[in-house]
């Protein structure tokens, strides 16, 4: 009796051991799934750091990773203590919100919900806890105007902006830069041809070249000049009134009335008619916020190439015999591409400090729009701070990843940067 009583007790503290031991691991694996994000920024630097030890390349990427994340640290803490600069606070508004409803509301509810909140904390402590939940768990905060997590009440309204902007770039870049390449290559050049070697019929041939190049380089930089001096909420304006004069529904929006709330996928599979409308919308956002990107990579592009052109090592490969195309591409424009690849995320930051105002009047509910109506009409302090990181986000991520490329394909910036 007694043996198959200590066998019974073993067995007994046996359940009760493996079912602790299962209770920690779900403890541990509810943990790691809360912290995310923590564990995807330590395994990618531990990563970097592991390689930089036997790779001098990775250890410039380790380099600028941690840069990376202490800029991001700074941005956070000035955006923070932007918007507590904004009067009111969660607080205050919600008890404002509870006082519409017919309740009476004293200062001590105030302070009640002020404690229950945390924000009678300092603002080094509250910005603590906003990284910290930020860090773990990609939690942006709360709401006080729409009363739901910041999370929530974005949706996938930022990836909306961040992909009008992408769009933009995209489109501007196509233009410029060939554009404007063909500019700085026209720049120097006569109307007509005056070489007295040329027989009278390659002059003319020669000069109607030359003057049809010129024309689309004058052309260029007229549109280049209007993009700089005409407002993009203007341009959207202009267009949106010649529809009204043509007698045409505005492209405004994403999507006309009848197919707003009609499923891509119907029952003979996917819908192109609502497609074709998306299309016929989306354009106007991407075109107007891409006139004004445009027009200044068309001056950036130029200036860039015409100052390559300069240097005394296109001369050198002009003297060795290299003409035409082959020099163009090879010298000049080729070591012209580089700052302009290096920029792409502040051109970024430029294309989507112009999208809130055209997206209030083209009609959109993108992160933009959303941020005007944080900062302008409800003040809602941590949506417009979430808004503002997650732009700085996309810029310093887009900056890090140009330059990492560019020290492994550009040999000049792995010489000034890794010394050799």
């Amino acid at each position: 009796m007694k043996v198959e009583y200590q066998n019974r007790t073993l067995v007994f503290m046996r359940i009760i051991r493996a079912k602790t031991s299962f209770e920690d691991h779900i403890v541990i694996a509810d943990f790691i799934a809360d912290t995310w994000l923590l564990w995807i920024l330590v395994s990618v630097g531990g990563f970097l750091f592991w390689r930089g030890q036997s790779s001098q390349y990775f250890g410039y990427v380790f380099n600028r990773y941690l840069l990376a994340l202490m800029t991001l640290l700074i941005v956070s803490g000035i955006v923070f203590s932007l918007m507590e600069v904004l009067p009111g606070d969660c607080a205050e508004k919600y008890i404002a919100y509870k006082s519409t409803q017919g309740e009476t509301i004293t200062q001590a509810d105030i302070a009640a919900e002020r404690a229950r909140m945390g924000l009678d904390q300092p603002l080094v402590v509250r910005w603590g806890q906003w990284v910290t939940n930020l860090t773990l768990r990609g939690d942006l905060g709360f709401s006080c105007a729409k009363r739901q997590s910041v999370n929530l009440a974005l949706g996938d309204r930022f990836w909306m902006s961040f992909w009008f902007c992408i769009a933009a770039l995209v489109f501007s870049y196509v233009i410029a830069v060939p554009f404007g390449i063909l500019s700085a290559f026209t720049i120097n050049k006569d109307w007509t041809d005056k070489n007295p070697q040329n027989t009278k019929a390659e002059r003319i041939i020669n000069s109607i070249g030359l003057s049809l190049q010129k024309f689309i380089d004058l052309q260029l930089r007229i549109i280049s000049y209007l993009g700089l001096a005409l407002p993009n909420f203007l341009l959207a304006l202009t267009i949106i009134l010649l529809y009204v004069f043509a007698g045409e529904p505005a492209p405004t929006g994403l999507f006309s009335n009848e197919f707003r709330d009609v499923p891509w996928f119907g029952e003979d599979g996917f819908d192109f008619a609502k497609l074709n409308d998306f299309l016929g919308h989306i354009w106007l956002p991407i075109f107007v916020i891409g006139w004004s990107a445009t027009a200044l990579q068309l001056q950036t592009v130029r200036a860039l190439v015409v100052d390559e052109t300069n240097k005394l090592y296109v001369d050198a490969a002009r003297a060795r015999g290299v003409r035409g195309a082959a020099l163009w591409a090879g010298y000049p424009v080729r070591h012209s591409i580089s700052p302009l690849f290096n920029s792409v995320g502040f051109d970024f930051q430029r294309v989507f400090n112009d999208l809130p105002i055209v997206a209030i009047v083209i009609g959109l509910t993108d992160g933009a729009a959303l941020l005007i109506e944080a900062l302008a009409l409800t003040n809602d302090q941590e949506l417009a701070a979430a808004i503002l990181f997650l732009v700085a986000l996309v810029v310093i991520s887009m900056n890090f990843i140009t330059d990492i490329v560019l020290a492994a394909i550009d040999p000049r910036v792995r010489t000034s940067v890794m010394g050799g």
